[in-house]
């Protein structure tokens, strides 16, 4: 998509009236902090040297008076960085003014470019609905796969709107719809998408596709889950971790995985509390829940298509969930659905475009991109389309 918009809108930090520094260069060094728990290797993936990389944090953090970086020795692939809780706020609130901001600009850019050859709406059979642009707030599960990506672009192609998206856990998404910020909402927390529907926030519900959670945690076993997982009972799994004191990275976040944790281990009877229960939020989704709980030799909770991107194998492994995707065990289902904002408590909200975009994703194409995304890489779909729910 960068290709569609040359422009580039860039950031800079004024520190104390003198110097300035570059806001993309500081939040992409936190970004790659988070992946790699390391500013060695989050400096060499951007081509810096450690020196500037830590000069670069230094500075922010004595102009924002907060520390963003907890360093300590050892740590997973090759580091012991991490963002302290201020990093870790002040990171998410970077990635929703950006996303913001460059749908903001690709709107401008939309309206005043000349208008790009390509088949129109209704040629694949979409009303006019040129130059329009929607803002989504989704879930990190569909982003953190590329599968997002693959929809918008795809939906542009044929239809000439732009859709923009915004990683958020479930529950945050949810509230930024209320805030009336974004036109629509992917999620996958029933209770809070119930609630939402409920107060009047959501004027349409569309389930699109599935997969199943995972129970994953070191191959050590140190709480011996591998005795119970032909049963597939997840609660009995839950109720040896705590038992056994065994570490547990929790998300902490009201994310959709976080809400189907608690739920885990309120039907295991168990209320987590104690320095072996860990939790995490603003580690940057399912993907910074498996690398801290690598870290901290931990079992975690995440779904599926999470675990397989991640490529955690050599450190951990499934622990309940091992069945066959399409049939998963009892507690283990994981919904995504896509929420239009209503327009009556939202009058900003572009419902028309928001229903286009919301019809592609549940017709042929749409359906057929979810129900194959992962196979070429993973032997498997990462997702089940709802082609019939």
């Amino acid at each position: 998509m960068e290709g569609d918009f040359p422009v580039e809108f860039k950031v800079f930090l004024e520190l104390e009236g003198e110097k300035r520094i570059s806001a993309s260069n500081l939040f992409e060094l936190l970004e790659k902090i988070v992946t790699f728990g390391s500013i060695s290797r989050a400096s060499s993936q951007m081509g810096l040297s450690y020196r500037y990389s830590w000069g670069l944090i230094r500075e922010a953090e004595k102009v924002l008076g907060v520390a963003l970086v907890d360093k300590q020795v050892g740590g997973y692939a090759g580091g012991g960085t991490s963002l302290t809780k201020d990093g870790q706020e002040l990171l998410l609130q970077y990635r929703v003014f950006k996303q913001e901001v460059d749908s903001g600009l690709s709107r401008f850019l939309s309206a005043s470019r000349p208008p790009q050859k390509m088949p129109t709406p209704e040629e694949r059979g979409l009303p006019d609905a040129a130059a329009k642009n929607l803002l989504l707030a989704s879930t990190m599960e569909p982003v953190e796969t590329g599968l997002l990506d693959l929809l918008e672009q795809a939906f542009f192609r044929v239809s000439g709107i732009l859709v923009r998206h915004i990683a958020l856990g479930s529950g945050r998404a949810l509230q930024m719809a209320r805030e009336g910020r974004v036109d629509m909402a992917l999620t996958h927390a029933p209770e809070l998408e119930e609630e939402f529907i409920r107060e009047g926030w959501g004027k349409e519900k569309y389930p699109l596709m599935s997969n199943d959670y995972v129970l994953v945690g070191p191959l050590s076993d140190p709480a011996g889950l591998g005795e119970i997982v032909h049963k597939m009972v997840s609660p009995a799994a839950f109720q040896k971790i705590a038992y056994s004191r065994a570490f547990f990275v929790s998300r902490g976040d009201r994310s959709g995985t976080h809400l189907k944790e608690l739920k885990l281990w309120k039907a295991a009877g168990v209320t987590p509390a104690g320095d072996w229960y860990l939790q995490a939020p603003g580690v940057a989704g399912n993907l910074g829940t498996l690398r801290l709980a690598a870290e901290k030799g931990a079992y975690t909770l995440v779904d599926r298509a999470s675990f397989l991107i991640s490529r955690a194998e050599e450190q951990m492994t499934i622990f309940a969930g091992k069945d066959n995707q399409k049939m998963p065990g009892k507690h283990l289902k994981n919904i995504f659905v896509l929420i239009i904002v209503d327009p009556e408590r939202v009058p900003s909200v572009q419902y028309r475009e928001s229903s286009l975009f919301a019809s592609w994703l549940r017709g042929e194409e749409g359906q057929g991109i979810i129900s194959t995304f992962g196979e070429e890489n993973f032997k498997r779909p990462l997702f089940t389309a709802l082609h019939n729910f």
